[in-house]
């Protein structure tokens, strides 16, 4: 299995000892994934020092307000190592009080800018703002050289066709396996279009909802998506894996 968006610098000693079980639990690789400048140079020194672990650098939406042009250079510059395999996650996010709109538009052009300057796909996050990222997109078909992923998919029917017809993947974490979540466009998605993750330490899935999220339990999104498709849950963590390695194409 692959869990494509984990924050490892979020546990305790920057996820050692989950690092250490992967074997044990079944974990070929984890993304590490980056939201301001300081944790994205976290993710690379964790992705440096373990073979299996992969980082991507970015800056999330939350922070647009305060980004000088001195911190988009640091990604710019960071984005370069060898174990950066995306820029991300960014984004827009309208669900929080007081968010600064053409602040977040402004910030997450000038970011695919630089992934597409240095020839790297993108993790986006959206929430609350699903037609706004959909019009960033379209207006900015030229930036989409080389892939995107919506993580944490949680837009619904409504927009996942625009999305893929933007040329981008769709990744699934624990949410989709909540009683209440929409899972009735799975099986219109094609299949080489479809990654998990775990968001971990959030979005713990079913069964282990309420607990600290783990990479391990991308397991759980794993079975709840197969569940949908009808098909085995060994075959889907074979497809989604491959599907991992070809959207992170940096991946060894």
């Amino acid at each position: 299995m692959i869990d494509t968006h984990a924050h490892l610098y979020m546990f305790e000693l920057d996820g050692k000892d989950i690092i250490y079980n992967m074997e044990k639990d079944n974990l070929e690789r984890i993304v590490t994934i980056g939201t301001n400048v300081e944790d994205s140079r976290k993710n690379i020194e964790i992705a440096r020092n373990n073979k299996n672990v992969y980082a991507t650098v970015g800056i999330y939406p939350e922070f647009a307000g305060s980004i000088t042009e001195r911190d988009l250079e640091e990604i710019k510059n960071l984005a370069r190592d060898e174990k950066v395999v995306a820029i991300g996650e960014i984004g827009l996010d309208f669900h929080s009080v007081g968010f600064d709109k053409d602040a977040q538009i402004d910030l997450l052009v000038r970011q695919l800018k630089i992934a597409d300057e240095l020839g790297l796909p993108f993790c986006l996050h959206c929430r609350g703002a699903g037609e706004e990222l959909y019009q960033v997109l379209s207006n900015n078909k030229h930036l989409i050289n080389h892939s995107g992923l919506m993580h944490c998919y949680s837009e619904g029917a409504s927009y996942y066709k625009k999305f893929l017809d933007l040329g981008l993947y769709l990744s699934f974490s624990g949410n989709i396996t909540y009683k209440k979540s929409d899972r009735s466009f799975l099986k219109d998605i094609p299949l080489d279009r479809i990654l998990v993750e775990t968001d971990s330490p959030y979005l713990a899935p079913e069964p282990v909802r309420g607990t600290k999220n783990e990479p391990k339990n991308v397991r759980y999104v794993i079975d709840k998506i197969a569940i949908e498709l009808g098909i085995n849950p060994t075959e889907l963590e074979k497809i989604t894996s491959k599907n991992a390695k070809t959207f992170y194409f940096k991946m060894k």
